[in-house]
């Protein structure tokens, strides 16, 4: 099999498994949403009955606690994972691109940037894990509660029932950390830490170094390939079939598979990186314009699911018309509060174990009655 096959293979496969993951649903008659039937429920089905015929009743129960601990409990596999990829890939340039550095085109300074741009990805990638994302505790819930009032849309006054607290406006609790987040996010697998106002400049910074590094390597990459074609003078050279004999003028194909026999560890890296990079890319303008319009990628799902709930209802298309989001505060604003965040573990203000405890219903109901006569009042 020839190299444009294996690449074009490699392509299908990947774009069929993208395509699942964004689009593919358990019901639905489209392409994703078949394939995502016979990966995700029929091939699961008959590799638990296929175990349980080779090993008996405890295998399925076994693979069944693996599958949860790996998608539905905090746990480090994914920063292992991220790691090895992120070092890995680092080492194998250092090994295969660093040899050809310095040269006509590439100094030997891009040896020290570049380790100093993966030092800050890997400095910046710790602090997103290890900052609070920003906890609602009994501490600051009342405090959070005057700082991110309810809008009545996306967000109403209510109880926590795993916390049993009130439940600031922008708020939501975790399943995986198992606290309630201020203006929470999403729970990123990468940083295994929920993203929030406490700690969502590092993730954008996360985003960002990491971005660079992609770009830079890629770049990096493509011109040291390209100084090893024009050395070697691969575009005037004559190619000769190991097996037929046969003598080939240089083409784009015949190079491109003379270089990954030679140099395939660095077009590799090299491609993984220009890959990588586009969908980092991609990844960082849009939550960029998430803040840009003062929303959360949480918030952007409740949007979007009342709305197609006000789609469905007799009026609601008028209703459409008045929706607002309150959390817009401008472009400089929306910036500022989220890469000069508030430390929500030093608001000014009472402690609520300093006051009377009242029961979760009443206070939930007697802090929605305030909030509606503030309301009231402003308008």
């Amino acid at each position: 099999m020839n190299f444009l096959a294996v690449t074009a293979i490699y392509v299908v496969v990947g774009g069929l498994g993208v395509g699942i993951f964004l689009w593919g649903k358990p019901d639905g008659n489209s392409l994703f949403d078949r394939l995502y039937r016979v990966i995700c429920v029929h091939l699961p089905g008959a590799l638990k009955k296929a175990l349980e015929k080779c090993c008996g009743k405890r295998a399925p129960k076994a693979l069944d606690a693996a599958w949860v601990y790996v998608c539905y409990t905090s746990n480090p596999l994914v920063q292992i994972f991220y790691l090895i990829i992120v070092v890995g890939g680092f080492m194998a340039f250092v090994h295969y691109g660093f040899p050809h550095v310095p040269s006509r085109l590439v100094s030997s300074f891009h040896k020290y940037t570049g380790f100093g741009v993966f030092v800050t990805c890997l400095t910046v990638w710790w602090w997103a894990c290890r900052s609070d994302p920003g906890t609602v505790t009994m501490d600051n819930v009342d405090e959070l509660c005057e700082i991110y009032e309810w809008d009545e849309q996306i967000f109403s006054a209510g109880d926590c029932k795993t916390c049993n607290q009130l439940k600031p406006g922008r708020s939501k609790h975790c399943s995986l950390c198992n606290f309630c987040v201020v203006r929470f996010d999403h729970h990123c697998i990468w940083i295994n830490n929920c993203v929030g106002i406490g700690n969502h400049r590092w993730f954008l910074g996360f985003l960002f170094w990491h971005l660079v590094l992609c770009l830079y390597g890629a770049g990096m990459g493509t011109v040291l390939i390209y100084e090893i074609t024009m050395k070697k003078d691969l575009f005037s050279a004559v190619f000769v079939d190991p097996v037929t004999k046969e003598r080939h003028q240089a083409s784009y194909g015949i190079i491109l598979q003379y270089m990954f026999a030679t140099e395939g560890a660095l077009l590799f890296v090299t491609m993984l990186c220009t890959v990588m990079g586009l969908v980092l890319c991609g990844f960082f303008m849009w939550h960029l314009n998430l803040v840009r319009i003062g929303t959360t990628t949480n918030e952007l799902s409740k949007w979007n699911y009342l709305r197609w709930c006000l789609k469905q209802e007799e009026g609601g298309k008028d209703r459409l018309k008045e929706l607002s989001n309150m959390y817009n505060k401008g472009l400089i604003a929306n910036f500022r509060e989220v890469f000069f965040p508030i430390d929500v573990h030093a608001l000014p203000g009472r402690r609520r174990d300093d006051v009377p405890i009242e029961p979760a219903h009443k206070a939930s109901s007697d802090s929605g009655k305030q909030k509606s006569r503030k309301g009231k009042k402003k308008d």
